[in-house]
């Protein structure tokens, strides 16, 4: 019986094995940059376009890649190394990923439209702002919450208009946005986010309700 029990746990033990290694995966990382989205409340931060795989899609990376410095315009082939890391903390991430090698750097045209990967969403505006750091903020609701509440958003959004007294629903989207004044800096430094006013989609005359307390 229990060699019987042995048997049917070993496959359940090596994958688990596994799982706990790592890896080196070949990658292509496109010249532009596309959005991802903070998980934490609102806010969006620059990211990589990659292909994992010479037969996969380009999909959206987040991470941090260590070795790998990137150059806006230049697709870039490398080997990446992938570390599980053991313990890792609740909002930080599991896997741990290392250039191993260079294999290719060229200038090179964007593959695939940055766009699709700076997906619009919708917000409710609030009539009122509220002043945070020192600067003043819109009041927004991020409309794909099951329970949307007033956040503060301090970011301009490009091409919308506010008026106190009037309550907005707009869809917006994030972009990245390059700024070669700051080439200099590394990687993600010089790449920033814009919001930009995609459709308004409905603009009313009130108060808005349940906004916070300001202190």
């Amino acid at each position: 019986m229990k060699r019987i029990l042995l048997l049917l746990l070993l496959p359940m033990l090596l994958g688990g094995c596994e799982k706990d290694e790592s890896r080196v995966e070949t990658w292509t990382v496109a010249p532009e940059k596309g959005v991802a989205g903070i998980t934490m409340g609102f806010g969006h931060i620059p990211a990589y376009i990659v292909k994992r795989g010479t037969e996969a899609d380009w999909e959206i990376f987040p991470s941090v890649i260590e070795g790998f410095t990137f150059e806006k315009g230049y697709e870039s082939i490398l080997r990446v190394r992938i570390d599980v890391i053991s313990n890792p903390p609740a909002d930080g991430p599991s896997h741990r990923y290392t250039m191993e090698e260079m294999l290719r750097h060229v200038p090179a045209e964007m593959p695939v439209d940055p766009l699709k990967f700076s997906p619009e969403y919708e917000v409710l505006v609030a009539s009122e702002q509220t002043a945070v750091t020192n600067m003043n903020a819109y009041w927004i609701k991020d409309l794909r919450a099951n329970d949307p509440q007033w956040a503060a958003f301090p970011w301009e959004i490009r091409g919308f208009d506010f008026t106190p007294g009037y309550e907005y629903r707009l869809r917006i989207q994030p972009v990245a946005e390059y700024n070669r004044l700051l080439d200099n800096l590394i990687d993600q430094d010089s790449w920033t986010v814009r919001y930009d006013l995609k459709e308004l989609i409905s603009c009313e005359e009130k108060d808005s309700e349940g906004l916070p307390e300001e202190v």
